[in-house]
């Protein structure tokens, strides 16, 4: 990590900190240069590195009570992140602090057991060192969704919502100068005069309004098209009064109440002088009384008066209808291109910023329509689209245990035997056929099987990281060679420890839920293939989690 003093005219000098965080890295050199510099505020051109260093680095701009701040223009991400919380006052623009889950160095060489403590170590430690710092710890959870080889840029609201901007440069401005001397402009993108809108770049944000309000609620979407429409419309080709008008808008929601509809951004054409022509495709999903659905592609044309901001000319066409269709599959496939922008693309561009809002603008509205991301257990590479009433885990949604019970009562493993222990061949599964699924994981569970079952007589259970903190757990059958999903572990349940033994069907599973901000322990029992819910008990907040299962059980 080198130091750079960036002059600032009239002013202390801003300290620039680049390169990568290192165990090598003497976090005091940059006592020495704030000492000898005067400088209150620092900023990062940075990728990332060790995560002690980075929070050691954190700490000490802390304690020199200095700034931090970030523009886009040079990047701060992965540990970076963890020194950037340590400013007293810090600010960013939107696109300039990336999160990942963390990795260990190349070479590292370490075993099952030892990297499972080293994870869940370095994951304690980041977690009070965000609390240390006023940051949120779900902060880690975000990361966590991340692959370590890509890179998910933070928005303006999410900084803002986990505490890693807080407070104004302006607010140090004393600090920062001598009497009359100016003060550096905050690098936060709302200190700044916005550029001003084209006309085009006004007709795109009209239409995305349009689509954005036609997808809500009919009492809201009715009112924005009584004050969208121009008094008289050309309306399919026919002049047509604007009253006329929304009441065919008026009807066609209370036929079809639930709706979503995404225009396709790439498809737009916007012509503009006194007025706006646009065109475009809109892909919809909609549904009414009865199950009835109704899902497709369409063009869309409308003319759009500049000064009064009102709809003047619509026409249009069905392209193509979806004949039969039960999911939103058009809109899921916009969301899933978008989410690649987002996650894949530079915090530099503006690409990148216009995709990751418009992930989240197609997530509210498939929301809208009754449809959610992931299940309740699952973890990243699990995570998809499904119908919201669709149960977490079908199998285990309905021997769950409803009494909400507070405390734990220990089960004796006795009572829970197995029919006798495997003495065969390990049958190894089918990762090019019946067991594809399990394929990306298909090294780590051909190794445990091969150190024979360790559960419920036949079984190997391999428990798996997916990130600081993050693990989760695959149940083989020795005798058939068939691999099944345990349903707790990921994001969801962090910091997921297990206790079982291979003559008994009972697992105790102990985990840290974010949501809740608490530590639970539940007992299984695997029985004919399927995990039955047997007890939950919330034991304690997250520093229980840190205990083994024995422990809070006394």
């Amino acid at each position: 990590m080198t130091i750079q003093r960036i002059p600032i005219e009239n002013a202390a000098p801003v300290l620039l900190l680049k390169g990568e965080f290192s165990q090598s890295d003497d976090p005091q050199q940059l006592s020495r240069e704030v000492a000898a510099s005067g400088a209150k505020a620092v900023t990062f051109d940075s990728n990332g590195g060790n995560i002690l260093a980075a929070m050691a680095y954190g700490r000490m701009i802390r304690s020199l009570g200095l700034a931090t701040f970030q523009l886009r223009a040079s990047q701060c991400a992965s540990a970076c992140t963890l020194a950037f919380v340590g400013g007293l006052i810090r600010q960013a623009e939107p696109g300039a602090i990336g999160v990942h889950q963390s990795s260990f160095a190349p070479g590292a060489g370490l075993d099952s057991p030892t990297a499972v403590a080293a994870i869940q170590t370095m994951t304690a430690q980041i977690m009070s060192y965000f609390t240390e710092m006023g940051v949120d710890p779900k902060l880690l959870q975000v990361s966590l969704s991340v692959p370590s080889d890509d890179m998910r840029y933070l928005t303006a609201s999410e900084m803002q919502s986990y505490g890693v901007t807080f407070g104004n440069l302006k607010d140090i401005a004393g600090q920062f100068t001598a009497a009359g001397a100016a003060v550096p402009a905050p690098p936060s993108s709302a200190s700044q005069e916005p550029a001003a809108q084209t006309t085009e770049q006004k007709a795109r944000a009209f239409i995305s309004a349009y689509y954005d309000a036609w997808s809500g609620g009919n009492t809201e979407a009715v009112a924005f098209m009584e004050k969208t429409y121009g008094e008289t419309v050309d309306f399919y080709g026919k002049a047509t009064p604007k009253a006329e008008v929304v009441t065919a808008k008026r009807d066609f929601a209370t036929r079809w109440p639930i709706r979503a509809y995404s225009e396709k951004p790439q498809s737009l054409k916007i012509s503009c002088s006194d007025t706006c022509r646009i065109d475009g495709n809109v892909d919809w999903y909609a549904k009414r009384a009865g199950d009835r659905i109704s899902s497709g592609t369409a063009e869309f044309a409308f003319v759009w008066d500049v000064k009064t901001g009102t709809i003047i000319s619509e026409s249009g066409k069905v392209n193509e209808a979806d004949k039969g269709a039960s999911a939103p599959i058009r809109l899921i496939a916009q969301w899933q291109e978008q989410n690649g922008t987002c996650r894949g693309g530079s915090g530099d561009s503006t690409d990148t910023l216009a995709a990751c809002d418009r992930r989240e603008r197609i997530a509210a509205k498939l929301q809208t329509v009754g449809w959610c991301f992931g299940r309740e257990g699952e973890y990243g590479y699990q995570m998809d689209w499904h119908a919201c009433d669709v149960p977490s885990s079908p199998k285990i949604a309905a021997g769950a245990n409803a009494s909400g019970a507070p405390s734990v009562v220990r089960k004796n493993p006795a009572d829970f035997p197995t029919s006798g222990r495997f003495a065969g061949r390990t049958m190894l599964p089918d990762f090019k056929g019946r067991d594809r699924e399990f394929n990306s994981f298909r090294t780590r569970i051909r190794d445990g099987m091969r150190q024979g079952p360790n559960f419920a007589g036949h079984y190997t259970l391999i428990q798996i990281g997916c990130g600081t903190g993050c693990s989760f757990a695959i149940v083989a059958d020795n005798k058939t060679g068939q691999p099944a999903s345990f349903p707790r572990g990921g994001e969801a349940n962090m910091y997921l420890t297990l206790d079982y033994r291979l003559e008994s069907r009972l697992l105790a599973a102990q985990w840290f839920s974010y949501d809740a901000g608490r530590c639970f322990l539940e007992y299984f029992d695997f029985d004919r293939d399927e995990w039955k819910p047997l007890t939950k008990a919330d034991i304690g907040n997250s520093d229980t989690c840190y205990k083994t299962i024995e422990e809070n059980l006394h």
